[in-house]
This record gives C-alpha cells, structure tokens and sequence, in this order.
C-alpha cells in the first residue's frame, strides 16, 4: 500500500511540475475558432501601359485614405558587388530633389497633403509609398510623378541620406539576433546575388551620387515598375489618371541573366560572429528553402508554424519552457525571386548557448525525420488561417502584400486563395515538405561576447570566427592549438 502510495505522490508531483505540464499542455492543441475571421480581398485589377508600366487598382469602400505605391521590380540583390546598399540608398533619394525643385520643396508638398513619402527596399524589389486622404490622391499622382520621373541626385542629399542609413545599421546591429541573421544571409548566398543584401555599414561610404545615378537609370524604367492605387478610390478613374501621368515615362526592360537558386548548406558549419557589447548571445540555425511560387510553400509554412511559429511551438516549449536553454525561441521563413531560407532563432544566456544550438539542431533534425501529428499540424493551419486576416487590415499590411504579388508575379494562392491553400496541407503534404527541405544540415551562427567562444570552440569540431563586419578573422579546429 505505501508503494501505491508513494508511486501517486510522485505522478502528481511530476503532473504538477512545468516541465509535465508544458509537455501535456503542448500535446493538447486548442480547438480551432468556430467562426474563423474569413479573409475578404478586394479584386485587383490591373492594365499594362503602351510604355510597360503596369497599373494595379483595388477599391476599398470606406477606407479612410488612399496608397499610392511605385513598386520597382530591382532591390538589394539587384545592387553591384562592389556597391552593396546601393539599391537602398537609390530608393531613399526619390524626393531629395529634381534638376529645378528643392528637396524642401518636396517636403513642403508631402506635408501640405498632411501625409509622407516612404520608402523600403527589399530583397527583389523597391516600393516608394504616399498615403492620401482621398481627395488628395490627383496632388500624390502629380507629386509622385515630379519625384520619380524628374529625379536628381545631388552629392550633398546623398550625404546626408548615406549618414542616416549608416547610423541606423550602426543602431541595428547592436542586437546580436540581428547580426547573426545578417551574417546566416552572408553565408548561406555566397556566390549568389542574395549575398549583396548582408552588407556591413562601412560599405556605404564609398556610394557616390553617380553609382546611384546609374542605379537608377537602369532599372527604374516603366517595363520594369508597377504603379498601385488602392482605398477609397474611383478605380477606374484612378487608373486613367496614373496612365495620364505615367505614360509618357520612357524605358526598355533592363536586361537580367538568369541565376539559378544556390544549393542548401548540406555539412556542419558553426559561425561565431563577435558583438562586444551584446547582453546575451544570439543563434541561428537555418538554410535555402524553394522560392516564393514553390508548391511547398503553404506546406512550409505550417511546418514554421510547428518548429516555432508560436509560444506554443517545439522550439518554444523545448528550449525555454522544459529545458530553461533560452529566453525564447522562435522560427521563420522568407521566399524570394529565385529561391527562399528559413532560419531558427534564439536568445541565449552564456551558460546555455551550446545547449541551445544543440537542441534548436536536434528539434529541425526530428522534424524531418518524422512527420509532425495531425493535431500540431491543424494547430499550425488554424493559427495562419486566423491571422491572414489581420495582416491585411492595415494599410501597410494591404500595400506589403499586394507589392509582393505584383513583383515577384505570384498567382492568387499568394492573394486571397491562401487561406483555401493552408487547409489543403496534412500530414502527409507537411512530412514530404520536410524531408525535401529540412533534412539538409542547418549553418549554425553565434553572435556573442569574444570571450563566450571557448566552450562553443570546444563543443563543435570546427568554428568559424569573425569580426562584427562579417570579416574571417580565424577557424578553430577542435584538437588543434587555437
């Protein structure tokens, strides 16, 4: 009888434990929302002008203002070699300035319409954005077309653009997640264009006004843009009124070769990346994934959701719920022109950043080994398809999408038919997506203090050290004299 009772006592200290219970707690999956939020696009319509340009109109009845968005389709892969940021620094330079009106003149135009002009370069593509009240949409037209069409590049808006854009990466790359997923982008691309976008900030110094005066020149041409209007417009009125003001802008297609996609990392590679100054250690596991029209990709995407899409993923209950290895512990997923990656990610004490990179490896590992559960899999539907929604509703999410489709060309499964294509994924589906994309071993990078790499030189067989630019600084091979 004492046995009886002592074996209770110990199941209900091990029930009541965190770790049992998180365990217990990650097997047992909330019901999915009776009445999910259904997704509800507006149609986009689009025209191609005489001259190439395309122009994108949606309407949204009782929007509060109006988008108006340049999309060009060249971005920091796009940027020469030897000019990485030059993409970046082209786009921030739309609105400094034509040959005949001030940048302060722009200014004074931008706020007169109670509004702002933004800009953001992405891996393949660059969107320069203005939101109106719509009533002021004809005055963004005309402001966009004098900003675009009759830019000028001086050398003295251009310095004062480079040192905000030096200081902000400066900023940036204090947070040591943020240098270890540059340095992940600078290893996982070399010898491919993707590589120009993980760019130190001491680059951009050397950018004149004439490296972007021929960035420009060469891809900011009408076959190679889009024009979007969307909100509480006149669609076709507003379409009219884009073609009135950009069809006489002349430009033929820049010419591209073709790259193919660079192969996934396929042995062990542990980078060390030194941050001084860094409060806690960063790592980051991850490799090339397929492109953004890939058939795998809504499978890929609850798999995400499954490794550390949530506070409710393995990577999250395993790494800091059970085994206390990290503050957090999340996954994530980016698809590109010409191919995708993936990356896991945690912030670690020093104590456990061999115990972390160990278990994010160990958790990809098991994940491709084993098809994930029905149950982990319908979780993973459930919270996508419930937050499709919400990252259309604002303007900014609504422009970020729609830029992405016109750029990169996706089909409707990339619009409003991803909802209908997350509820195709099962098990089946998710478990070949993982054995196809997950089974290649992961680069692991470390950003941390210098002196936090004597146990992790000690742990791997071979570490790769660098200077917080991305330089080689040296390669510690275990059993050697470092």
């Amino acid at each position: 009888m004492r046995g009886v009772v002592a074996v209770a006592a110990l199941a209900v200290r091990l029930a009541l434990s965190p770790a049992f219970g998180q365990e217990r707690f990650r097997r047992t999956p909330p019901l999915p929302d009776a009445r999910p939020v259904e997704l509800k696009l507006p149609e986009v319509r689009t025209a191609v002008l005489e001259n190439g340009l395309t122009v994108a109109t949606a309407v949204q009845p009782g929007a509060l203002t109006a988008t108006l968005m340049l999309v060009v389709k060249a971005g920091e892969a796009d940027s020469p070699p030897d000019r990485p940021g030059l993409a970046g620094l082209t786009a921030r330079m739309i609105g400094k300035g034509t040959k005949r009106l001030s940048a302060e003149y722009f200014e004074n135009m931008v706020e007169a319409m109670g509004t702002e002009l933004s800009a953001e370069t992405r891996m393949d593509y660059t969107t320069v954005s203005l939101r109106v009240l719509p009533e002021q949409l004809d005055r963004g037209i005309f402001a966009l077309r004098l900003m675009v069409l009759k830019a000028s590049f001086s050398e003295r808006e251009l310095a004062a653009v480079r040192r905000e854009a030096f200081w902000g990466l400066v900023d940036r790359m204090k947070d040591p997640e943020a240098l270890a997923r540059r340095h992940l982008f600078r290893v996982l691309f070399e010898g491919h264009p993707y590589r120009t976008a993980a760019y130190a900030e001491d680059v951009i110094k050397f950018i004149a006004a004439k490296d972007v005066a021929a960035f420009y020149e060469a891809f900011y041409r009408p076959a190679n843009a889009a024009v979007i209007v969307f909100g509480a417009i006149d669609g076709e009125t507003a379409a009219r009124r884009v073609a009135g003001h950009f069809g006489g802008w002349q430009g033929a297609f820049p010419g591209r070769v073709a790259v193919p996609p660079p192969s996934p990392n396929a042995r062990d590679r542990v980078c060390f990346v030194e941050a001084p100054n860094a409060p806690s250690a960063a790592v980051v596991a991850g490799n090339v994934v397929m492109d953004a029209s890939g058939p795998d990709v809504f499978p890929f995407l609850v798999l995400m959701q499954v490794l550390g899409g949530t506070t409710r993923s393995r990577l999250f209950m395993s790494l800091r719920e059970t085994k206390g290895y990290a503050f957090y512990a999340f996954s994530e997923a980016a698809f590109f022109r010409s191919c995708g990656a993936y990356w896991a990610r945690a912030l670690a004490p020093p104590e456990t950043i061999v115990a972390a990179a160990r278990e994010i490896l160990r958790e990809i590992e098991a994940l491709a080994a084993a098809p994930a559960g029905p149950a982990e899999i319908e979780e993973g539907k459930s919270f996508l398809i419930g937050n499709l929604p919400a990252r259309f509703e604002s303007p900014e999410g609504f422009a970020e999408g729609l830029a992405r489709r016109v750029a990169l060309g996706l089909d409707e499964a990339q619009w409003d038919k991803g909802p209908e294509r997350v509820k195709l994924v099962n098990a089946d589906t998710a478990g070949a997506a993982a054995r196809r994309h997950l089974a290649a071993r992961p680069i692991v990078v470390i950003a941390g203090r210098p002196e936090w790499l004597g146990p992790v030189a000690e742990a791997f067989a071979s570490v790769e050290v660098y200077d917080p630019a991305g330089t080689l600084v040296r390669t510690l091979v275990k059993g050697e004299r470092q």
